[in-house]
């Protein structure tokens, strides 16, 4: 794999973070990680049960093309599935 097609398939899995992110805090305790992650979780759910149901089918087709790394069967995958009535 070059170097172009690697930053391809790393621009396709953006760096997701909470907004109070900050760098200096990286190094402080779990507990500001086990907060995030409760926050993202509320967020979830308040979401439509269609945009929970996409969002996980696209994390594990992005889980399968890591293991298979064969991006455009699973670009294909995720049009066909959006083109559905």
């Amino acid at each position: 794999m070059d170097e172009r097609e690697f930053r391809r398939m790393l621009d396709l899995f953006p760096v997701v973070r909470s907004r109070d992110y900050c760098a200096e805090s990286v190094a402080s305790s779990k507990g500001t990680t086990q907060q995030s992650r409760a926050q993202e979780a509320t967020e979830e759910n308040k979401k439509e049960p269609s945009d929970q149901f996409m969002r996980k089918l696209k994390m594990a087709a992005e889980k399968k093309v890591y293991k298979e790394l064969n991006l455009d069967a699973a670009q294909r995958f995720l049009n066909a599935y959006e083109k559905r009535p």
